[in-house]
């Protein structure tokens, strides 16, 4: 959304749009909640740089780890950090305890390679439009983090792949007599 200085009519409309979208989206998501399964576990630490300006986008990329159960540490891009900072305010008077979803401001890249190269962040989105995605990739390898370098719009696919599955196997029988 653009915060205008201006109180046109076309304007307010188009920013009330946005914020529409942008529950509709947190909405999509909520019903997401109760449907994930139990063999799914959080990753943990979950890094999000978006290159989106645009509200909804910036709400899908930062909700879709938040419901899985991740902490989340968002970089918004330096046109869209207005925005991103009455997303803060949001996010700080919500029920969502405190430490949970984290705003850093700073230079996309550079916040992405460090990142990348935190032990303790699990996941990290990172827009294919940004430099340096070839040097994020081989730190985020060398921690054993999950990459993804595109901002997908498909929602459950998003949720997915902020958790991973535990595989639990069950003996049966006499595979284990003495």
């Amino acid at each position: 959304a653009v915060v205008s200085t201006q109180s046109t009519s076309s304007g307010i409309n188009a920013e009330y749009g946005e914020v529409e979208r942008s529950v509709q989206v947190l909405f999509d998501l909520a019903g997401r909640c109760d449907k994930i399964g139990s063999h799914a576990t959080p990753l943990g630490v979950t890094g999000v740089i978006a290159s989106s300006v645009q509200l909804p986008d910036i709400v899908r990329l930062m909700a879709a780890p938040l419901i899985s159960g991740n902490v989340v540490i968002l970089v918004p891009s330096p046109q869209s950090s207005l925005i991103t900072a009455h997303l803060a305010q949001v996010v700080s008077v919500s029920d969502i305890p405190a430490g949970v979803v984290n705003v850093m401001y700073g230079e996309p890249a550079t916040l992405g390679l460090a990142m990348s190269q935190h032990p303790v962040i699990a996941g990290l989105w990172y827009p294919h439009t940004l430099q340096g995605c070839d040097k994020v990739q081989a730190e985020a390898f060398t921690t054993g983090k999950r990459v993804w370098f595109d901002e997908t719009s498909d929602v459950g696919r998003a949720v997915k792949r902020c958790m991973f599955n535990k595989t639990v196997i069950m003996p049966a029988g006499n595979s284990f007599a003495n």
